[in-house]
């Protein structure tokens, strides 16, 4: 069933939040975004990528420490109407008021934002420069920060925590000696909010920590209204919960059934462990716990999957405010699939090659495509992998050093791949059934440093997830590109003939070049070499017909020329000179 509030949902990247009232999903104002009510649920989709290009969704229901059975089980029951509205393929988040992901909490900045009430309480609307009453707030946490209003009490203070003490048109900032440096960074920015955000820019900010004087310790607790500053306590005395074992993975099937069951696996985890039409739980120390469905699964099962999450809290007498992530199959998280020995994307390319019948080869010359198979063979599995013609769209991004270069129109005659860096193609094509398909190229140049290395790893990753985890990834280390990969900058073979010299220094390992140098000698006359440079897997009578051309241009340059051959890797430096 859809809702209206969900129409235009998920059409553009960003983030809209909904509240439940009445369990039913309403929309909340954008000025709205990072307060949250502790007595209410909530719902918050954040979309990502392009909106001409595929959207991925994350789909978060958030659970105040106040909520009610009945917001929860809406909340709930509603995220999974928009991700069914989205496509289905949206990854789910159960998000609990004080133990929010990570992620989550990276949406709002400076600081998410606790306020106390809910919507049955009716809300409380900050009236601008109207000035405060008595109020002090909390800050929490480390690179994410919550902010949460706490009992104006000096019982309420830590050493290790920064506190806002909002009183008429004074803003107090208290950065007790023991707090973290992201904290005190943190808190002002959250101060200046607050000062501009709810008391129209005229509220006064005064910073309290080591450096200050008594008498602004004694101006902050007579605002205060109890306590002095050796009354602080030293830390926060609240209770943690942890895992019996902090390093260890499980994976679980479930047993659907009446009765909840669960069969571990056995480790190493991986992909082929997963059925189509089964539902497994895995149990991770840092990322909580995932949900995990197959395609297969029956359209109540999916619906209903937060009680599997649910009992298998029961079970293992998790905390209600555990993380739980569902994930689909196909729209796996990079994060999900980091427990998994050598997870696949969509295809690897580790069968031979060897026959006529793979439709991987446009060749319609069977006994062609059958000798090429055999010939790439001996050398690397992907190196015929032909999913067209190459006559696709494709950005690259070059990565070297601190540099990072989009060329959106790389196909059209830019294609100089230097071998200090590193290179990442999306690749675009229609696939047999008349859809989008995308390949990612990562192209690693032979001297390319390590940072460079895993900034490329790091991009192809964000590549992924942009599409949702539907492109295939290939390494392309220099020296060993796959005829695809070559065939999509190399366009009309005698276009790329003529331009050779003029910017164009893709050498496709399969053939041989001829080139004529042209300078001027010490004397001031004019002088050439002929390079006669030979790929390591060029046919014999490619090799005799390079051989004859050179003979021919020796000719008419009167035998004036020097010849140099120039085999595959072992090239000169004034010949990779030539083409820079």
């Amino acid at each position: 069933m859809d809702h209206p509030a969900f129409a235009d949902a998920g059409g553009n990247p960003g983030i809209e939040i909904w509240t439940i009232d009445k369990f039913e999903p309403v929309a909340i104002d954008e000025k709205l975004y990072g307060k949250f009510y502790n007595g209410d649920s909530y719902i918050v989709l954040k979309t990502t990528g392009q909106s001409n290009s595929t959207l991925n969704h994350d789909a978060h229901f958030w659970l105040g420490s106040k909520t009610t059975q009945d917001k929860k089980g809406s909340a709930a029951i509603w995220t999974v109407t928009l991700d069914d509205m989205l496509g289905g393929k949206a990854v789910h988040h159960r998000e609990v008021q004080g133990h929010e992901s990570s992620q989550f909490l990276g949406y709002f900045k400076p600081a998410i934002r606790y306020l106390e009430g809910g919507n049955e309480s009716g809300f409380t609307e900050v009236e601008t420069n109207a000035g405060a009453e008595k109020r002090l707030l909390k800050l929490s946490g480390c690179d994410n920060m919550r902010i949460e209003e706490v009992e104006a009490d000096a019982s309420s203070l830590t050493r290790d925590h920064c506190f806002i003490l909002e009183v008429d048109h004074d803003i107090f900032v208290l950065m007790p000696e023991g707090a973290k440096a992201t904290q005190r960074r943190k808190i002002i920015s959250v101060a200046n909010k607050l000062r501009d955000e709810e008391h129209n820019g005229r509220a006064t900010i005064e910073i309290i920590d080591e450096f200050s004087s008594d008498e602004d310790y004694d101006l902050f607790f007579t605002a205060l209204g109890s306590g002095s500053k050796d009354e602080i306590a030293s830390d926060d005395s609240g209770s943690l919960y942890y895992r019996d074992d902090i390093s260890a993975v499980y994976l679980y099937r479930v047993l659907l059934g009446d009765e909840f069951e669960v069969m571990p696996l056995s480790k190493p985890y991986k992909q082929k462990h997963l059925a189509s039409d089964e539902v497994y739980v895995l149990d991770t120390p840092c990322s909580g716990v995932y949900i995990w469905l197959g395609s297969e699964v029956s359209a109540d099962v999916r619906k209903s999957y937060h009680e599997i999450s649910d009992k298998y809290f029961d079970a293992k007498n998790y905390p209600a405010w555990v993380n739980v992530t569902k994930v689909s199959e196909g729209a796996e998280s990079s994060t999900f699939k980091q427990y998994f020995h050598n997870w696949e994307t969509v295809a690897t390319f580790s069968k031979g090659l060897v026959t006529e019948s793979d439709a991987g080869y446009f060749s319609e010359d069977a006994e062609h495509s059958a000798q090429a198979a055999k010939q790439i063979g001996k050398s690397a599995a992907a190196r015929g992998y032909m999913p067209d013609q190459g006559d696709g769209n494709l950005t690259v991004t070059r990565i070297a050093g601190d540099q990072e270069d989009v060329t959106e129109s790389f196909a059209s005659g830019v294609s100089v791949l230097y071998q200090s860096e590193v290179y990442v193609v999306k690749y675009q094509y229609t696939n047999d059934d008349g859809g989008e398909a995308h390949i990612i190229y990562y192209w690693v140049g032979s001297e390319a440093s390590a940072d460079d290395k895993q900034a490329g790893l790091e991009l192809v990753s964000q590549i992924e997830d942009e599409l949702d985890s539907s492109a295939t990834v290939v390494k392309v280390p220099q020296g060993k590109e796959p005829k695809h990969f070559l065939n999509i900058f190399k366009g009309d073979q005698e276009d790329v003939t003529e331009s050779f010299a003029s910017g164009v220094s893709v050498l496709y390992q399969s053939e041989v070049y001829v080139v004529k140098y042209q300078y001027t000698n010490d004397d001031g006359g004019e002088a050439h070499i002929i390079y006669y440079w030979v790929g390591s897997e060029a046919s014999a009578d490619d090799k005799q017909a390079g051989l004859e051309l050179v003979s021919q241009i020796e000719d008419e340059l009167d035998s004036s020329a020097t010849v140099v051959k120039v085999p595959q890797g072992k090239e000169p430096k004034h010949f990779l000179n030539i083409f820079k």
